[in-house]
């Protein structure tokens, strides 16, 4: 599918601009291996866009020159992403993630084992969205991740450090088992999410 795979090419044209270190860039190269000539898409899967005003106001929000390929790529494909909403997906449940996040989140795969529009045996890569004032509570995981943040407003806790507001078009790497968490302010968050590898084994929810 054309749109989606726009997406994909203008994901990695940034990255590949703005990743500094070995790792960020290895997963980057990994993403570029995955082939895009065959679409592998869960007909099963609804099509529907359950926070249509919020994403489209996180969409309208971005205004950083260099994201302004992926905003319009996403725009253009806007018909085309497979959403869904996670209530068991990433986290066990009942395991008390919290009604914020369960009643706030969406994704979407554009690459991914099972629920990616392209096919890869691990490697996970989309868009990942959660409604404004939501706080998404300390977790982690066994796979590596990057995020690029397409909004701005929404800051991060990383173990023990105070909160840090992460601006539109800045990058985050988390390590295997780094705890981390988000809170959403006032414009709801759209991000870029890659998970490489270990990309089956589900998140945990780490108390504080």
């Amino acid at each position: 599918m054309k749109t989606i795979k726009k997406i994909i090419i203008e994901i990695i044209s940034f990255l590949d601009q703005n990743l500094s270190t070995i790792e960020e860039k290895n997963i980057v190269n990994l993403i570029r291996e995955i082939p895009l000539d065959q679409i592998v898409r869960n007909q099963q899967r609804s099509k529907k866009i359950h926070f249509k005003n919020s994403f489209q106001n996180a969409l309208l929000s971005i205004k950083f020159e260099n994201l302004i390929p992926i905003k319009e790529a996403i725009s253009d494909a806007y018909n085309d992403l497979i959403w869904t909403v996670d209530n068991g997906d990433f986290y066990n449940q009942n395991v008390g993630i919290g009604t914020g996040y369960l009643n706030g989140n969406m994704n979407t795969e554009l690459i991914g084992p099972k629920n990616g529009i392209f096919k890869s045996k691990e490697l996970r890569l989309g868009l990942f969205f959660l409604n404004k004032n939501i706080l998404y509570k300390d977790h982690k995981h066994a796979a590596p991740e990057l995020y690029l943040n397409l909004t701005g407003g929404t800051k991060w806790r990383f173990g023990n450090i105070d909160w840090e507001e992460k601006p539109s078009g800045s990058i985050v790497y988390n390590q295997p088992f780094k705890t981390h968490a988000m809170k959403v302010g006032k414009v709801p968050f759209l991000s870029i999410w890659c998970w490489p590898y270990n990309s089956n084994e589900k998140c945990i929810l780490v108390k504080r």
